[in-house]
């Protein structure tokens, strides 16, 4: 993907300020376009973003000396299974583990020229009705309530608007009783700090819909060169009757579609809307390279690979969304 925003100096810069305290960083020849921290005590290195990006691709250079990863683990997170990953048959000491992890969704957009031509592909005659009639709905109730904030924000009007989509996250899933790992504090203060210099270089952008002056749904999307991927959705349940959620994704295929993007992308993680609205599924993987020669690294390796082998089980049996209930049911006290 060109432009991958998850690249950009701007997202690395200010994911290390908050993730690893401006500590050092590590490049590799084996990878040349990632860089890497370093885990506290263990020879395991994982790349910049970490879990907070929604899609990596690299590449494996073909000229690289042993003592380059000699005694290494190195894991790349997230890495989109469409992405063609080269396999080095000249490093005998190197071995791999891809461990799907996610099903990813996305809005393939290449071949339409409107929203109603993707949505007779993609939605039911009886949906597209439905959600058509939602879309009138809130333009009869709300006058100039859609906004795009992509290129220019004022500071006011984004602490405004971000103090909004904090507390309608919040709301959301307290309703839901379950966890959002986007509100955990760190997380949390990451994003509104990446986001304001992201939207200002037109790798970001805020979708919004207003009750009058009051934002009632807002999404988060970050751009490649040619796609949109959606990073973080919030509506008011408050205003549930109005489907704000299928409207606000409606909104952004008409916007991805007038300004000639090739995909809106769901990123990973299963919700209905997700399969509703997408027309193609791809997966998640994590790349585990590492030095076969290094009884450390070998084991090491081998752990994580029954590590997240072992999360996807969970997924596949639902039960990472038991394991987040039982969390909110932990910390609600403290919410």
């Amino acid at each position: 993907m060109k432009g991958n925003p998850f690249l950009s100096d701007t997202f690395k810069t200010i994911w290390l300020k908050h993730f690893n305290c401006d500590k050092e960083y590590f490049v590799f020849d084996l990878i040349p376009k990632l860089e890497f921290v370093k885990s506290n005590y263990l020879p395991l290195f994982y790349n910049i973003g970490k879990t907070n990006t929604k899609g990596i691709n690299y590449d494996l250079s073909e000229t690289v000396n042993y003592k380059d990863y000699k005694g290494k683990v190195l894991i790349v997170y997230d890495v989109p299974d469409h992405t063609k990953i080269s396999t080095l048959n000249n490093q005998p000491n190197l071995n791999s583990y891809k461990i799907t992890q996610y099903p990813g969704f996305r809005c393939v957009l290449d071949n339409y020229s409107s929203l109603d031509e993707y949505m007779s592909d993609a939605i039911s005659r009886k949906s597209r009705y439905k959600f058509k009639s939602y879309k009138r709905k809130i333009e009869n109730a709300f006058s100039s309530c859609y906004k795009v904030y992509f290129g220019e924000i004022s500071d006011k009007d984004y602490e405004f608007i971000f103090s909004y989509f904090k507390e309608l996250l919040r709301k959301r899933f307290f309703n839901k009783k379950t966890v959002n790992n986007n509100l955990t504090p760190k997380e949390w203060e990451f994003y509104k700090d990446v986001t304001l210099s992201m939207i200002r270089k037109r790798e970001a952008a805020l979708f919004v819909i207003y009750d009058n002056e009051k934002p009632i749904a807002i999404t988060l999307t970050n751009f490649s060169e040619n796609i949109m991927y959606d990073v973080i959705r919030a509506f008011d349940i408050d205003y549930a009757k109005y489907r704000l959620g299928t409207v606000g994704i409606m909104k952004q295929l008409e916007w991805c579609i007038e300004h000639k993007l090739k995909a809106l992308d769901f990123s990973k993680g299963y919700f209905e809307y997700k399969k509703r609205w997408s027309n193609q599924i791809y997966w998640f993987e994590y790349h585990i390279h590492y030095d076969i020669k290094s009884f450390l690294s070998y084991v090491l390796a081998l752990a994580y690979n029954k590590y997240y082998s072992f999360k996807l089980f969970l997924r596949r049996h639902d039960l990472i969304n038991f394991a987040h209930k039982l969390s909110f049911i932990r910390k609600k006290k403290s919410m």
